[in-house]
């Protein structure tokens, strides 16, 4: 009688489907609430799963019960190259990150296909970069590109403001921005997609806001120069030698913290001697509303610091770093909106007051949200709602 309940699913599509979210035998078989053994018999085809268990399983690879009943192995998801810095043995992809991976290709697929169907035209992102142009030069293009002057920037009361601005300008020019809250920072600081049309950049909303501000120009520059990937953002050496990374950090300092600006600041001008007060680093981070480890790197770069003055600052602020981190409560609503960025939100309710999507598919396309929340989603969007920071 009992075996009328289990789940005559493909063992296959078992296998694929644990490999692809990223996780061990063991580890899967924790999570479910099985032992290793009877895992290894599922995937087998030796033994099957009860409805039950296959729906824990179905939770932890985040797939529909349904797909395991296939006939045939799914494709492999698609994959970013990695340029964040490796260890000697490799730093893994963990399940959250491939997770968000896999969303991102499937936000852009499903913002292509929504544009389609709307009869809409999907914005283009014609912007080129190339390591060959130096770094202030493409800083300067990039600017232009966002159209925000160092006036509005000066002007910008805090640092949620300053990135609600910068992540604005970035989807006007045409590219999805995306936030993960799953993701550890130390596994990513942000990731991007160059395909086109609809590019994507996706940053952790774990991190702090100036944080990611510094992760979305940077992700930006990937995007231009068409390598996207997946990143930390981190140089451990003080070389400037011209990897993706090192290159993309340096335009980014420069499109946030423009040489001629920086120097121009009397609090630059006076400094004589290449020692920087906690103060003056406050300063300069408060006025460019970028963090301290951003102003300190500039002024490496600038040759107003020393290296070993660099290396020392350097240390403190990352220890500063994790207390900087993203606190407090954000409405969910406002939490929808955030992960799934104005553009793609947009986009999805466009094609449900179209009728070309049901209710259904408005939840799965934001997340798995309740139609209950979409008034304040859309007070959101729109810039009507009170409280909290949206971002």
């Amino acid at each position: 009688m009992a075996e009328r309940f289990k789940a005559n699913i493909n063992p296959d599509v078992l296998v694929w489907a644990r490999q692809t979210a990223g996780y061990s035998i063991e580890e899967a078989a924790r999570k479910i609430g099985t032992s290793s053994a009877i895992l290894e018999a599922w995937e087998s085809g030796d033994k099957k799963p009860t409805l039950n268990q296959l729906r824990k399983a179905a939770r932890l690879y985040r797939r529909p019960s349904a797909l395991f009943y296939r006939q045939t192995v799914p494709d492999k998801p698609q994959t970013l190259p990695d340029f964040r810095l490796q260890s000697d043995t490799g730093l893994e992809i963990s399940p959250q990150l491939r997770f968000e991976i896999r969303r991102a290709f499937a936000r852009r697929a499903a913002a292509i296909e929504l544009t389609e169907q709307l009869q809409e035209q999907p914005p283009q992102f014609v912007f080129k970069a190339d390591m060959t142009e130096p770094p202030e030069s493409l800083a300067a293009r990039i600017r232009e590109l966002l159209n925000i002057t160092l006036e509005q920037q000066y002007r910008w009361h805090d640092h949620y403001q300053a990135l609600r601005e910068w992540i604005a300008a970035v989807e006007k020019a045409g590219v999805l921005v995306f936030q993960t809250e799953n993701v550890a920072s130390s596994q990513m600081r942000g990731f991007s997609i160059s395909q086109k049309p609809f590019p994507v950049i996706a940053i952790n909303g774990k991190d702090s806001p100036r944080g990611r501000i510094f992760t979305l120009i940077h992700e930006l520059v990937h995007v231009a120069l068409e390598k996207g990937g997946i990143c930390d953002l981190d140089e451990n050496a003080l070389d400037f030698e011209r990897t993706v990374e090192t290159y993309c950090n340096r335009v980014a300092g420069e499109v946030l913290v423009p040489k001629e600006a920086l120097l121009e600041e009397q609090i630059v001008k006076r400094n004589v001697n290449n020692i920087w007060s906690d103060n003056d680093i406050q300063h300069l981070s408060n006025l460019f509303m970028v963090s301290r480890e951003v102003i300190l790197r500039r002024l490496l770069v600038l040759g107003k610091t020393t290296k070993a003055e660099y290396r020392k600052r350097h240390k403190e602020f990352m220890k500063l770093y994790a207390q900087d981190s993203e606190r407090g409560f954000v409405p969910y609503y406002r939490k929808v909106l955030r992960n799934n960025g104005t553009t793609y939100t947009n986009l999805v309710l466009s094609a449900y007051y179209n009728e070309i999507i049901s209710s259904r598919d408005l939840s799965n396309f934001l997340g798995g949200i309740k139609l209950t929340h979409i008034p304040k989603i859309e007070q959101a969007l729109f810039g009507n709602a009170e409280g909290g920071d949206g971002i």
